[in-house]
């Protein structure tokens, strides 16, 4: 099965990305920048097409290198991985020896992580349907497209509205359309864990965007989920439990206003 990159990234001047990523396979390159144009050339024998855009946001960014996609197996990647040595072997097996696997999940190497990285020991289909960061995910085009499945573009970094969950909502919507996801033990990329462009730790404006994503995710359970929250948190976060509840209850007051937290803060309350 032929296999392409789905790479998110901004402001390249040259192609050096595709050497640090380790590319073995074709890619689809979006680059949020200030030109538009279009490429398409060959590294190592690999069709690379490359796409200068002035959009803005990483959901939107993904969802262009999708539209752009033509291989039958589809990697979502960042531009601050460093791919596995064969990992076009590694996926190929991985989806031959899961041939119902819509969805199929890799560990991902974090270097400089502070939590002991989830281990998957064996393959085993997800059962509950986990959400996985988008560094760890691989898919079928064709299912995804057969479903109409795209990245909501209110959230993730850039959105101007939500800063995160992009990733989640894309596996919920997987989930409640029926396709079928697996984890698979082989190392998929590393990544080197450095300051978040948007995590500015578990404070207000988190567990607002928190409440967004629920409005989305689990529009009938939001109000049951956001308990969960306080309780995975409360070791970790200085606000207190009503604190996180009410952060979470603005974000669902605040998604209905298509309001994004700072909005909230001056025009919503």
């Amino acid at each position: 099965m032929t296999i392409q990159l789905l790479i998110a990234t901004m402001h390249q001047d040259d192609y050096s990305l595709l050497d640090r990523i380790n590319l073995q396979s074709e890619a689809v390159v979006i680059n949020q920048c200030d030109r538009e144009s279009n490429y398409i050339f060959s590294v190592n024998g690999h069709k690379v097409t490359w796409i200068n855009t002035l959009e803005r946001g990483l959901s939107r960014s993904r969802n262009m290198a999708l539209k752009n996609a033509t291989a039958d197996l589809c990697v979502i990647c960042d531009d601050d991985e460093v791919l596995s040595d064969n990992y076009p072997d590694m996926i190929n097996n991985a989806y031959s020896n899961l041939p119902d696997a819509d969805l199929i999940v890799f560990n991902v190497n974090r270097i400089g992580w502070n939590e002991q990285e989830r281990i998957f020991i064996k393959s085993g289909k997800v059962r509950r349907f986990k959400t996985y960061g988008s560094v760890h995910l691989t898919f079928r085009r064709e299912r995804i497209n057969q479903k109409q499945i795209v990245f909501n573009t209110d959230f993730g970094a850039g959105s101007g509205k939500y800063t995160s969950a992009e990733d989640a909502i894309f596996c919920r919507s997987c989930h409640l359309n029926g396709l079928k996801m697996y984890t698979y033990p082989g190392i998929l990329c590393s990544v080197t864990c450095e300051e978040s462009t948007w995590f500015k730790g578990y404070d207000e404006h988190y567990f607002y965007d928190v409440g967004a994503y629920l409005s989305v995710a689990f529009p009938k359970t939001k109000h049951i989920m956001k308990w969960y929250y306080p309780l995975r948190v409360r070791k970790i976060t200085d606000l207190t439990f009503v604190n996180i509840i009410r952060s979470i209850n603005c974000g669902f007051i605040g998604y209905k206003k298509n309001l994004n937290y700072y909005e909230f803060m001056t025009l919503g309350r």
